[in-house]
């Protein structure tokens, strides 16, 4: 028995119900949780994935100034056409920002934050220096930060830790350097310097006095004891002796500020006040002069007479053999054994001191020195020292 099967068309109004077997909704709605979830599971691994390559470096370099160089490494999202990277302090100096290849990008410091344009970079460097983390008290220096993540200081040369707030993940020394690795969190580290008067501190020193004086002759300040000490700070530094110039250092800084501070106290005169001292200065001057030469004309009315030399087989050595048997003498001692060999071999001291118009103790120095020498002889004549050259003989020398 054969059915005919024929195909009948209906045509369904538009707004008649369209009705679909039960078997599909079941089906579809047992899918749809399985595709939601799979969904959420593929968004939620690339968060995951995008958050484990978010790895983050923070290092502090402390220098022995107190200035302190922040390096701080971070991923960002390259679809971001900018990002704002916390800094660790308000004032922000030499500041550096760097792609993952070494490309300088543009930021704008807006107090301890900066807005940094990533250009599609995917992670960025942050370098800069401040001087707001570390403080001074006496000898005591403190560093002082707070970070959300770990992170690692660097301590300058020659420094001994006395104290610290929080307890360190790990702590090495590097050189002369301490490497100190800490937990993120607030940390206080105070340190001071173990060792003084070293070629990085005497450096330091010699400086800050430079600048220092600089900027005060730039005030049109003289600084002639200044400048004098900082000079023996070179020296010094430059012989190796770093302690001392250290020391000379801060001793040429304190007197700039002394002579800065004189002067800015010193009222400047007015043109009746300068010429009030001047008339002052021209009359004593001219008093002087005039008692001067009353001195003198009394004194030479009683000077008293040169006594005679003493008429003897006295003979006078060659004063070339003088000065080729002690080729050692100074000008000076020189030139005053000429000026006896001159007069004889024989002369006065006092005749030695108006040739040569020096003080009665610089003359008498000289004279000794020669003696010493066994150049000359001092003997005795009238209350009066007569100087004699002697003989030199060669085995002398």
């Amino acid at each position: 028995m054969y059915h005919n099967i024929s195909v009948i068309q209906a045509e369904v109004p538009a707004e008649a119900m369209l009705f679909v077997r039960i078997t599909y909704i079941l089906t579809a709605m047992l899918k749809a949780p399985i595709i939601a979830v799979c969904l959420f599971t593929l968004a939620f691994s690339s968060c995951i994935q995008y958050a484990l390559s978010s790895t983050k470096a923070l290092e502090f370099t402390v220098y022995a100034d107190g200035t302190t160089h922040v390096f701080y490494q971070t991923d960002v999202d390259p679809q971001s056409p900018d990002a704002v990277i916390g800094l660790y302090s308000n004032t922000t100096e030499n500041l550096v920002i760097r792609d993952q290849n070494g490309t300088l990008l543009s930021g704008k410091v807006n107090g301890n934050s900066v807005d940094v344009e990533t250009l599609g970079a995917s992670s960025i460097k942050v370098d800069y220096d401040t001087p707001d983390l570390v403080s001074k008290s006496g000898k005591t220096w403190t560093f002082q930060v707070t970070s959300p993540i770990d992170y690692s200081v660097l301590l300058p040369a020659n420094t001994v830790i006395v104290g610290m707030s929080a307890t360190p993940s790990n702590l090495q020394v590097v050189g002369d350097q301490s490497l100190i690795s800490l937990p993120s969190g607030p940390a206080d580290i105070n340190y001071i310097f173990g060792v003084l008067g070293t070629s990085q501190t005497a450096t330091l020193a010699v400086q800050k006095a430079q600048d220092f004086i600089n900027t005060v002759n730039s005030e049109n300040i003289k600084t002639p004891l200044a400048s004098e000490k900082l000079d023996e700070a070179n020296t010094a530094f430059n012989q190796g002796r770093y302690s001392d110039a250290e020391a000379l250092a801060n001793d040429a800084k304190n007197l700039a500020v002394q002579e800065q501070q004189t002067a800015l106290s010193t009222p400047k005169p007015s043109d009746d006040s300068i010429m009030t001292p001047v008339l002052i200065a021209a009359g004593a001057a001219a008093a002087g002069t005039t008692v001067f030469i009353i001195l003198r004309r009394s004194k030479s009315t009683r000077e008293t007479p040169v006594p005679q030399i003493p008429q003897n087989n006295y003979v006078s050595p060659d004063k070339e053999t003088i000065f080729r048997l002690k080729p050692e003498l100074r000008q000076e001692d020189k030139d005053i054994v000429a000026f006896i060999s001159e007069k004889g071999g024989r002369v006065f001291e006092s005749e030695i001191r108006k040739k040569f118009l020096l003080p009665r103790t610089t003359m008498w120095r000289a004279i000794k020195r020669l003696e010493r020498e066994g150049v000359v002889e001092i003997e005795k004549v009238d209350q009066q020292n007569l100087i004699k050259l002697q003989k030199v003989e060669e085995d002398k020398q």
